[in-house]
């Protein structure tokens, strides 16, 4: 069962409340001042035994980061994201720069039957309504997936993306139009380019290589279109300046995702 609720608009900051109008969100709970010791008590106690999707909210460049969690698994993501900064390496970026007062943590929506391996697809579908509806720019993998035991294989993407009508993407399209980076994004994309190695492969040892390797597809999981088709490792490494290694250990780990160069 879904929960929504109400809450008092005179008891946060503007600059929340402006955002949350304009995306058209109407929140469970809202949480400011999150160095607060009774916050943190609050959080635990009012998510404990609930599963649901959470928003963190940079007050200061209005970035943020949708995230989901299990049943009882809230407040670890919040305290993983926010106080010990093991999640998220965007958000604790972020969060060292800002600076934990210009956070808010706010709960989309609750959920009070428990998480099994069976109906968690059920939380992530919903998730990646959120991520797909409102393109977050702090998350990296932009179709939601976990550890918990389900993964989305590269026939599920297809058939994710045939379920969008053309309305359904410009919709999405328009939210994410003449969108601007954040001072953050830029400085995150100046330190990538600036210590990039250029990669240069002679054409024999192209040669050699693409017969031991494999044709490849690359997606974009923002937008979910195909960024180019390879066939092989290298001719791919080639054209996204990266190493074949950096390809090869992508394609090894679960959710396949290679970070942006």
């Amino acid at each position: 069962k879904r929960y929504f609720s109400t809450f008092k608009s005179n008891r946060y900051s503007k600059v929340v409340l402006d955002f949350l109008e304009d995306k058209n969100l109407e929140p469970v709970l809202i949480y400011e001042d999150l160095k607060d010791q009774n916050i943190k008590e609050k959080i635990k106690d009012q998510t404990k035994g609930l599963s649901g999707i959470y928003l963190i909210f940079n007050k200061k460049t209005l970035d943020f980061y949708v995230g989901s969690g299990s049943t009882g698994k809230i407040y670890t993501r919040f305290y993983r994201h926010l106080i010990n900064l093991t999640g998220s390496k965007i958000v604790k970026l972020a969060v060292n720069k800002y600076g934990l007062d210009n956070f808010s943590f706010i709960i989309l929506e609750t959920f009070t039957e428990k998480t099994t391996v069976e109906n968690n697809k059920n939380l992530l579908d919903i998730e990646d309504f959120y991520l797909k509806s409102l393109l977050p720019n702090y998350n990296i993998l932009t179709e939601a997936g976990s550890s918990f035991g389900y993964k989305h294989t590269e026939l599920d993407r297809i058939k994710m993306k045939s379920v969008y009508s053309d309305e359904r993407r410009e919709i999405i399209g328009n939210l994410n139009k003449n969108k601007e980076f954040s001072p953050l994004t830029i400085e995150i994309m100046k330190l990538s380019a600036l210590t990039r190695d250029k990669v240069n492969y002679s054409p024999e040892g192209i040669k050699k290589m693409k017969k031991a390797s494999k044709p490849i597809i690359v997606y974009n999981i923002e937008n979910n279109t195909v960024y180019g088709e390879y066939s092989s490792i290298v001719e791919g490494a080639v054209n996204l300046n990266c190493s074949e290694r950096t390809i090869s250990r992508a394609l090894k780990t679960e959710k396949k995702v290679l970070l942006k160069r």
